[in-house]
């Protein structure tokens, strides 16, 4: 019987897509944002910021969303999943969407 700690674990398979609201929560750590950096060599305004690549910036919000869902995916990986909007649920007491989160200051959102 072979030991469990010689067996490899296979790799983990990413989902087609994820979903995203209409304005993604860009929230991120500062060990976040390196790990971004250093798993693409760009800096978040290179990703996200005015002038950015639109295929970056899909890209970042789906590398992100990933990782919140406990993937670790490698930056290449990412750009084979597609990215789905989806509407938010609406509070039937306020007219405004049932999850909150504060607005980005750094992406004007």
């Amino acid at each position: 019987m072979e030991d469990a700690q010689n067996v490899s674990p296979l790799p983990e398979r990413l989902p087609d897509s994820v979903e995203v609201s209409q304005n993604p929560d860009l929230r991120m750590s500062p060990n976040l944002i390196r790990a971004l950096k250093a798993e693409t060599g760009k800096t978040l305004d290179q990703l996200l910021g005015e002038g950015a690549d639109e295929a970056d910036r899909i890209q970042t919000i789906v590398w992100l969303q990933l990782r919140r869902q406990g993937f670790d995916a490698r930056w290449d990986e990412v750009g084979d999943v597609a990215l789905e909007y989806v509407e938010e649920a609406v509070d039937p007491t306020s007219g405004e969407p049932s999850t909150s989160s504060p607005p980005s200051a750094a992406f004007g959102a």
